[in-house]
């Protein structure tokens, strides 16, 4: 195995040490400790082959605003601390997940995990891989399904959207008024049942892009 990047994404304190130190101790791992604002200003720059990430800082930064997308920045992830009682089925919508290390699990799993998933593996309580399984079953068909709903125009805007293009530069690029693109938008959004632009985007990117009818 060669040098590998891990990026610890925590605040400093004493847990971050503990949990700095037991992942020093994996042969061949650069790790870096920073926190999300500036993890995200330094993306550009960062090599990063796995995010180590505790669960309850995971939920605190996202309730603020500072969630990085992991998955719009290629960033593999892994969550610990996770409570065991039963699957969060949020954690799933991270496309590059790559662990999940339960709040009971020995302190020793953590380089264990990290190795292993460095080696190409997927490190996941039975659970959640259960879970993630049946998503992939059923996710395809319904994904077909919606994406089959929208209109030749609509179909075009989202593709637009997924390459990043502001509401007023599709409008103009397809000659239209911004005021129109936006209901387009608006409706496209109601038939793929999301709520924003980057969600919009996420499932584009997962359907492989998209073949204007």
């Amino acid at each position: 195995m060669g040098t590998k990047h891990l990026l610890l994404l925590a605040e400093n304190n004493l847990q971050t040490s503990l949990i700095a130190r037991q992942l020093s101790m994996i042969d061949n791992v650069n790790m870096t400790t920073c926190l999300p604002q500036e993890a995200v200003f330094r993306s550009h720059t960062l090599s990063v082959d796995l995010v180590f990430i505790d669960y309850d800082y995971l939920q605190q930064i996202e309730s603020d605003g500072e969630l990085p997308d992991f998955d719009l920045f290629g960033w593999p992830l892994m969550i610990h601390n996770v409570p065991s009682e039963q699957v969060d089925s949020e954690l799933l919508r991270w496309k590059l997940l790559k662990g999940i290390l339960l709040r009971n699990a020995s302190v020793t799993h953590i380089s264990e995990s990290v190795k292993y998933i460095f080696k190409g593996g997927l490190w996941l309580p039975r659970g959640y891989l259960e879970r993630l399984i049946n998503n992939y079953r059923h996710s395809n068909v319904v994904m077909d399904c919606q994406l089959d709903e929208l209109t030749s125009r609509e179909r075009q805007i989202l593709e637009l959207l997924a390459y990043g293009i502001s509401n007023q530069q599709i409008a103009s690029q397809l000659f239209l008024s911004e005021s129109t693109v936006k209901s387009h938008i608006y409706k496209l959004y109601k038939k793929l049942d999301v709520h924003s632009r980057h969600d919009a985007i996420k499932m584009v990117r997962m359907n492989g892009g998209l073949t204007a009818q």
